[in-house]
């Protein structure tokens, strides 16, 4: 399921931000109006690191990428507060029923994370689910892409022709977009979260 969600991503979201980032660091490259080579030299540098990192993005593992979405060396992923912080935070779980589903009071991290899991394998197929599902993989790829993109900026620094602001304001701009974006996949994940237990709880 998560597979086929992920079909389109690269070519729908992640492409266009390697354009994106391709074209603004041929700005970042131009010290004056008429600096088509310069712009052209740092468009084309960019373009090799924005194709390298859309390959790279696809051989990083799961673990790798949710520390860099989430921010958590352990226990990253929502699923791990998923009946602790999330379900009592969502005022359309009731606790009463909540607490008759679990399989006793307290659980570990890994063993909400392991049941909510089951409960969202159980799910999975409802269109709200996977819409909510889709959208968290969306941006949970695209924080990562922004991330290695801002770790490759430093390459254009082999272009001697780079102002000496313009690199520090280009690369402030990436991180900047990083975390926008990170920060919206960890509210899509919570969003993702509470949705499986609200369902499951509606339907017991």
């Amino acid at each position: 399921m998560a597979e086929s969600l992920k079909k389109g991503i690269g070519t729908k979201y992640l492409s266009p931000i390697i354009v994106a980032y391709c074209f603004f660091a041929g700005i970042a490259g131009i010290t004056s109006v008429n600096q088509i080579q310069s712009f052209v030299q740092h468009a084309s540098l960019a373009g090799l690191a924005g194709l390298g990192v859309l390959l790279l993005q696809e051989i990083v593992p799961r673990p790798i990428k949710e520390m860099l979405v989430f921010w958590r060396w352990r226990d990253r992923v929502p699923g791990c507060r998923a009946f602790s912080v999330i379900a009592p935070a969502d005022q359309r779980i009731d606790p009463v029923d909540l607490q008759i589903l679990l399989p006793r009071q307290s659980l570990t991290a890994s063993e909400e994370n392991a049941l909510w899991y089951r409960w969202f394998k159980s799910v999975e197929s409802d269109p709200g689910i996977a819409d909510n599902h889709r959208r968290f993989l969306i941006l949970r790829e695209c924080t990562v892409v922004l991330l290695m993109l801002f770790l490759a900026t430093p390459l254009l620094l082999f272009l001697k022709t780079t102002p000496q602001l313009s690199l520090p304001t280009f690369m402030g701009g990436l991180f900047l977009c990083y975390v926008v974006v990170a920060f919206a996949a960890q509210n899509a994940s919570k969003r993702l979260v509470g949705n499986v237990i609200a369902l499951k709880v509606a339907k017991a």
